[in-house]
């Protein structure tokens, strides 16, 4: 395993683990078993400052996985 699976691996591993920490936060503010947006409005700023940090690491994720896509594919068709 190469440093560009490793990275794809990791970063898919730490961002599904990431978004499932802010899913329980989101859902421990449910109120009667009940999710509403009244009952989640005051997180907006906090899930505002948090996707403008995420994303970056969602774009490095991407790249990673075109860099292993595209060796794949090299791989595939550049034995005929």
């Amino acid at each position: 395993m190469d440093i560009w699976q490793k990275l794809f691996l990791y970063l898919g591993a730490a961002n599904a683990a990431v978004i499932l920490l802010v899913v329980l936060i989101v859902l421990s503010n449910a109120e009667n078993g009940q999710l509403t947006v009244e009952g989640v409005s005051h997180l907006q700023p906090q899930m505002e400052s948090f996707y403008a940090i995420f994303k970056w690491f969602v774009y490095v994720w991407l790249a990673s996985a075109l860099v292993v896509f595209a060796r794949f594919l090299m791989r595939l068709f550049g034995r005929r």
